[in-house]
């Protein structure tokens, strides 16, 4: 009788052995059909290709409305491109850019971008001071929020003219790499129509 007992619990054992190891199998299997829809997701977007419309220019234009727009300005810094709003055409400089958020920058309090790469600045004691979302995924979540609600409130409606585009990365000492060695980074830029 006492051996009946035994292998019972012996029995009983491996069953939930069985279990545990099929619910670790059926775990890591959903795990890793995430990760790769999530790289498959992610290759896509990297194998973007610009339409090339004369020597050396890349870019393409369409017209948009804030519903296009909105998902772009969510995904600027976790893909490392810029958006720019611009007010018209004729111009391309910053003095030409919607005012769209206060910069904590001197001198320079209505910015029009949202680019990693323009959210510092050197101040006159020669520190890099940066914006204050910087570095943390939620406050620049906060930060695009603030940027579409002003959208929403003074654009709703509005047109704009949407141009894709790269921009040369260049060394540091401003030098041309060489053609091996070019990156380029993604620019999009929206002018209010």
């Amino acid at each position: 009788m006492e051996n009946a007992v035994e292998a019972f619990k012996m029995a009983g054992f491996i069953l939930l052995f069985v279990i545990a190891l099929s619910i670790a199998m059926i775990t890591l299997t959903q795990a890793k059909t995430t990760a790769d829809s999530i790289v498959q997701m992610k290759n896509k977007q990297e194998s973007y290709q610009y339409i090339e419309l004369s020597a050396g220019e890349r870019n393409l234009s369409r017209t948009v409305t804030l519903a296009d727009i909105i998902p772009t300005l969510y995904r600027y810094a976790s893909e490392e491109y810029a958006v720019i709003f611009y007010k018209n055409s004729s111009s391309t400089a910053d003095t030409n850019q919607l005012p769209l958020y206060e910069s904590g920058r001197p001198g320079n309090p209505m910015r029009g971008d949202l680019d990693l790469d323009t959210e510092h600045w050197v101040d006159a004691s020669g520190e890099t001071k940066y914006e204050a979302w910087r570095g943390d995924t939620t406050k620049i979540k906060q930060h695009v929020d603030e940027v579409v609600q002003k959208l929403l409130k003074d654009y709703n409606n509005a047109t704009f003219t949407e141009k894709l585009g790269t921009q040369e990365v260049l060394e540091e000492d401003n030098n041309l790499v060489p053609d091996i060695n070019k990156q380029y980074k993604r620019i999009i830029t929206y002018t209010l129509n």
